[in-house]
């Protein structure tokens, strides 16, 4: 488990999150892998806390979040509400301190699938809250505190895997080289802490299976193209849906594969349908943007 979230969970509700499914939320038919590309760059001002919110759950409907003292005097906040599948929030800048956060279905303050009794904001420190296990088992959320990049004049990326029927996968350049983003498992993000450093450019990378795949070896099937990195910009790419989705009826995983967490499936049939699956995890180097901070 990432130890960012691992740290982070213990500053919710006394050392605890308090989540629970109530009401009729229906599952929709989940979504695709896709690749959801969001801009870091920026602090909140002195005192205050930066938080977005990421919908990752492959089968959850649009959503609306309520945040108040408590869960009692939650009210929807518009910036975040209103996300479907693959969108990230900008962020909202609130005074640091310990709210009340509810996760409702859009329209429907009463039906909550997801509710935080107490979730602690430290000052001049930004947070990406995220769903993304499907909506049966959204227990907890994933909560990663974003770094505040150095200035060193290049670009800075990090990779965030939160597709949780997905294995492990390494990112490298054309010509094989790694970039420091190999064996990348559920719910992790590499490299962590802080941000890989590049100058700024264009950026051709593909992706490959952590293992072998037998009788081919090496598998890089997956080539999204080139991407633009900006100097002093920070970015980060999120990995979400469902891996089941993605490939063909005939070739789904078996059902022990679908779910896991942080151990990847043995077989090399399990290994070879990842592959195809891992163009969502580099395309959205340049698939998806976060939406325009107003």
């Amino acid at each position: 488990m990432n130890r960012r979230i691992v740290r982070l969970t213990g500053l919710l509700a006394a050392g605890a999150i308090a989540l629970a499914v109530v009401g009729p939320v229906s599952a929709a038919t989940p979504q695709k892998l896709k690749g959801v590309f969001a801009v870091d760059t920026g602090a909140p001002a002195a005192g205050k806390a930066w938080v977005r919110v990421l919908h990752g759950s492959p089968d959850a409907p649009s959503v609306d979040v309520y945040v108040g003292a408590d869960l009692a005097t939650a009210a929807i906040v518009p910036d975040l509400s209103g996300l479907t599948f693959g969108e990230i929030s900008k962020y909202v800048e609130v005074p640091a301190g310990t709210y009340g956060v509810k996760v409702c279905a859009t329209g429907a303050p009463t039906v909550c699938p997801i509710e935080v009794a107490a979730l602690a904001l430290a000052a001049d420190t930004k947070y990406t809250v995220a769903a993304s296990k499907p909506l049966a088992s959204l227990k907890t959320p994933d909560v990663f505190v974003d770094d505040t990049p150095a200035p060193d004049g290049k670009a800075q990326v990090r990779v965030v895997h939160l597709s949780a029927d997905t294995p492990a996968v390494d990112v490298l350049t054309q010509a094989g080289d790694s970039i420091g983003i190999d064996g990348l498992t559920y719910p992790n993000r590499a490299p962590d802490p802080g941000y890989a450093s590049f100058p700024a450019g264009s950026y051709d990378l593909k992706v490959c299976a952590s293992a072998p795949v037998a009788p081919t070896g090496t598998l890089c099937p997956i080539d999204p193209g080139a991407k633009t990195l900006e100097a002093g910009q920070a970015y980060s790419v999120f990995a979400v849906g469902s891996l089941a989705a993605t490939l063909p009826a005939a070739t789904a995983p078996p059902s022990d594969v679908v779910g896991t967490t942080d151990e990847a499936p043995t077989s090399s049939t399990s290994i070879l349908l990842l592959v195809i699956a891992a163009a969502a995890f580099v395309g959205g180097l340049g698939l998806v943007t976060s939406r325009a901070r107003r």
